[in-house]
C-alpha cells in the first residue's frame, strides 16, 4: 500500500488537456486540467528513434519523476499547511483516520528515530504515539526547521508526457485533495516533535513496573554488532569485537 501523502496518476488525454475524474464521496465527475510543464528532456531527433529506445526513455523519465513531483509537493505544503501543536488531540479526534504521514529533513528523522529506537536494534519507521500510527518519512528538500503532519494519499497529482519532435514534456495537474474526510496537512514545530516523543517515552519507561528489571536483564549479545559481550559484575558489560559498553562514566 502506498503510504505516501499523494499519489501520482498518469493520463493519455494529452488533446484534451484534462483528466475527468469522480472523488470519493463527490456527487459529480470533475475535469481536472493537465497543463502546467514539470519538466522538459531534450532529445534530438526523437521521431527517428527505434520504438524500443523510445520505450527505455520513458521508462526512465517515470523514474525521475516522482523526485520532482516530492520538491514540487513540498512547496506546496509550504503554503498549504495549517500550523499546529505536534498531534492537537482534540482535533484530530473530529476524524475517523488514525494513520498520518509524519514528514521531516533527513537530519531532524534520524534525531527522532535515535529518540524512538533508544534501546532497540531496529529502526522503526512507523511509530505509535498516543493511540496514533506515524509513518516518519524524510521530505525532498525539507529544512531542520520544518514537519509536516499529513493523512497518507490525501492528494493526487495527474501527470501525462507529450513527445515533440526534439523534446518530451511532462506536464501535471494541481495537487487534488481526494480525502476530504481528514484534516489539513498541519505545519510543525520539528524540535517539539522530538521533545515530546521524548518526554512521553520517559514517562512511559519511569511508569512501568518492569522498568528495574529492563534494566539489570541479561545481555546476551552486542546490542549494537550481535558481537560477543563481556560482564563486569551487576548488570555492565562492555563489547569484545565493538567499541560498545554499557558502563558508568568515569568522573
Amino acid at each position: 500500500m502506498n503510504m505516501l501523502p499523494f499519489t501520482i496518476k498518469t493520463t493519455d488525454q494529452a488533446t484534451m488537456h484534462l483528466c475527468r475524474i469522480r472523488p470519493p464521496a463527490h456527487p459529480q465527475e470533475l475535469d481536472i486540467e493537465v497543463r502546467s510543464l514539470l519538466r522538459s528532456w531534450e532529445v534530438h531527433r526523437l521521431h527517428t528513434l527505434r520504438d524500443s529506445t523510445r520505450r527505455n526513455l520513458t521508462r526512465q523519465i517515470r523514474n525521475e519523476i516522482p523526485n520532482d513531483a516530492y520538491k514540487m509537493f513540498t512547496k506546496f505544503l509550504r503554503g498549504a499547511a495549517e500550523a499546529d501543536v505536534f498531534l492537537p488531540i482534540a482535533r484530530l479526534d473530529r476524524y475517523l483516520c488514525r494513520q498520518y504521514c509524519l514528514l521531516l529533513s533527513s537530519g531532524r528523522t534520524h534525531e527522532l528515530f535515535e529518540v524512538y529506537n533508544s534501546g532497540t536494534r531496529y529502526s522503526r519507521r512507523l511509530i505509535n504515539f498516543n493511540g496514533y500510527d506515524l509513518i516518519v518519512g524524510t521530505g525532498v528538500q525539507l529544512l531542520d526547521a520544518e514537519a509536516y503532519l499529513i493523512a497518507p494519499n490525501k492528494y493526487t497529482i495527474f501527470l501525462r508526457q507529450v513527445n515533440a519532435a526534439n523534446e518530451i514534456n511532462v506536464y501535471h495537474s494541481d495537487f487534488i485533495d481526494l480525502a476530504g474526510s481528514t484534516p489539513p496537512p498541519l505545519a510543525l514545530h520539528p524540535q517539539e516533535v522530538i521533545d515530546t516523543v521524548r518526554s512521553n517515552l520517559d514517562a512511559s519507561t519511569a511508569g512501568s513496573p518492569d522498568h528495574q528489571a529492563d534494566a539489570s536483564a541479561t545481555i546476551v549479545t552486542c546490542p549494537e554488532c550481535d558481537g560477543e559481550i563481556q560482564q563486569i559484575g551487576g548488570a555492565n558489560y562492555f563489547c569484545l569485537e565493538c567499541s560498545w559498553d554499557n558502563l558508568p562514566a568515569l568522573r
